[in-house]
């Protein structure tokens, strides 16, 4: 008999977590609308909405562009995730929105670098804020929202 060297996957599979799979497939859509960008003049465009329970009157979103919205549930919590294209400024604005509608900052990931988080509590709801300084979409700031 020879020694030949084996494989076993069954102990070494790891789940990926819904969070880190929905985070690869916005990436993957915003690359794929970044790529395809300026192909064809006339091409019709896909309109994205917020999903119809997002709560709107609740939860403030920077202007811009809305490039992505959908909604997930994970052990009972929906969770929605949206991502609007704004301003260079927008991920300070939809800070300064969430404030100005009441929120309360519950930690900040700093003013500065290639990636910045922030997230809030208000109105029922937990809110985190994100931006992406080099990603595929300038100026993307993306919202994580679910019930507190």
């Amino acid at each position: 008999m020879t020694d030949r060297p084996t494989t076993s996957f069954g102990s070494a599979r790891r789940r990926v977590g819904p969070a880190v799979a929905s985070l690869l497939a916005v990436a993957g859509l915003l690359l794929g609308t970044a790529a395809c960008k300026g192909d064809t003049k006339d091409a019709p465009t896909a309109t994205v909405t917020l999903p119809a329970t997002f709560p709107k009157g609740d939860v403030p979103l920077v202007d811009g562009n809305l490039i992505d919205a959908g909604e997930r549930s994970q052990g009972g919590v929906t969770v929605f995730n949206v991502t609007v294209q704004a301003k260079p400024e927008g991920y300070d604005e939809a800070k300064k929105k969430l404030v100005a509608a009441g929120y309360t900052a519950l930690g900040d990931g700093g003013a500065g670098g290639a990636s910045r988080s922030a997230q809030f509590s208000g109105k029922g709801y937990i809110v985190t804020v994100s931006s992406v300084q080099a990603g595929a979409v300038p100026d993307a700031v993306f919202y994580a929202v679910s019930k507190a």
